[in-house]
């Protein structure tokens, strides 16, 4: 079974939708509770809230830039250079056109791209990466965390929005058809063993329901590498 992501990605009618109506749908089932972009991006930011002017923002696996757009309206990144980058070349598209509209400029840009293949850019040079509704997606997740701790400037922060296990509520049904979904649901400390074997510590967290959110920060150089 195709991933909701692989079905949406091929029709633009979904995927002009997808900000609006199939994510708050999609995400509200499985956190059991409203959630919307911006209830994630305040999730997110509530665990941490990051440099206070990130030079170099980047948004891995954006799809139609919805997170990407949210972050340039904000003062805080008003001299950041935030990139986004997606497979689709429909979602890219559609994100360009929407920060057109919504007038962003120059400094915000939507490339089509693998983010498991090497991206424009000078690994160790980004101050914040976001990878919202994309982890559980990909073929490698662990080579993607890599990915994350080589392009993270020291102090850097990573913040993921992905879906992981409740200990405290009974969701194997959910599960299942997620797996059938295509979308990965990481279990106990899979996600932390992972980002730990690739370069990442694992910050703060929390969950609603299956839909969890955490923050990454680069190991240091000397004394963490080889924990």
């Amino acid at each position: 079974m195709k991933s909701i992501a692989q079905i949406v990605q091929n029709n633009r009618r979904l995927l002009a939708a997808y900000e609006d109506k199939v994510q708050p749908r999609f995400l509200s089932r499985y956190a059991r509770e409203p959630m919307d972009a911006a209830a994630v991006y305040r999730k997110l930011r509530a665990l941490d809230p990051g440099p206070d002017a990130p030079a170099r923002v980047l948004d891995l696996g954006c799809g139609t830039g919805w997170l990407a757009r949210m972050l340039a309206a904000e003062p805080r990144y008003r001299r950041a250079n935030i990139v986004g980058y997606d497979l689709s070349p429909n979602a890219i598209r559609i994100a360009r056109e929407r920060a057109a509209v919504e007038r962003l400029g120059a400094r915000t840009e939507f490339h089509v791209a693998d983010v498991l293949a090497p991206l424009a850019g000078e690994p160790g040079r980004t101050d914040e990466i976001w990878v919202c509704g994309a982890l559980h997606q990909m073929k490698d997740a662990g080579a993607a965390l890599g990915r994350v701790a080589g392009l993270l400037a020291d102090g850097g922060i990573a913040y993921v929005q992905t879906f992981a296990e409740d200990p405290d509520v009974n969701e194997r049904v959910d599960m299942a058809v997620m797996a059938k979904m295509g979308h990965r649901v990481f279990r106990g400390s899979e996600l932390e063993d992972l980002a730990e074997a690739n370069g990442l510590k694992l910050g703060r967290a929390s969950h609603a329901g299956m839909v969890y959110f955490c923050t990454l920060t680069k190991k240091s150089a000397i004394g963490e590498a080889g924990k």
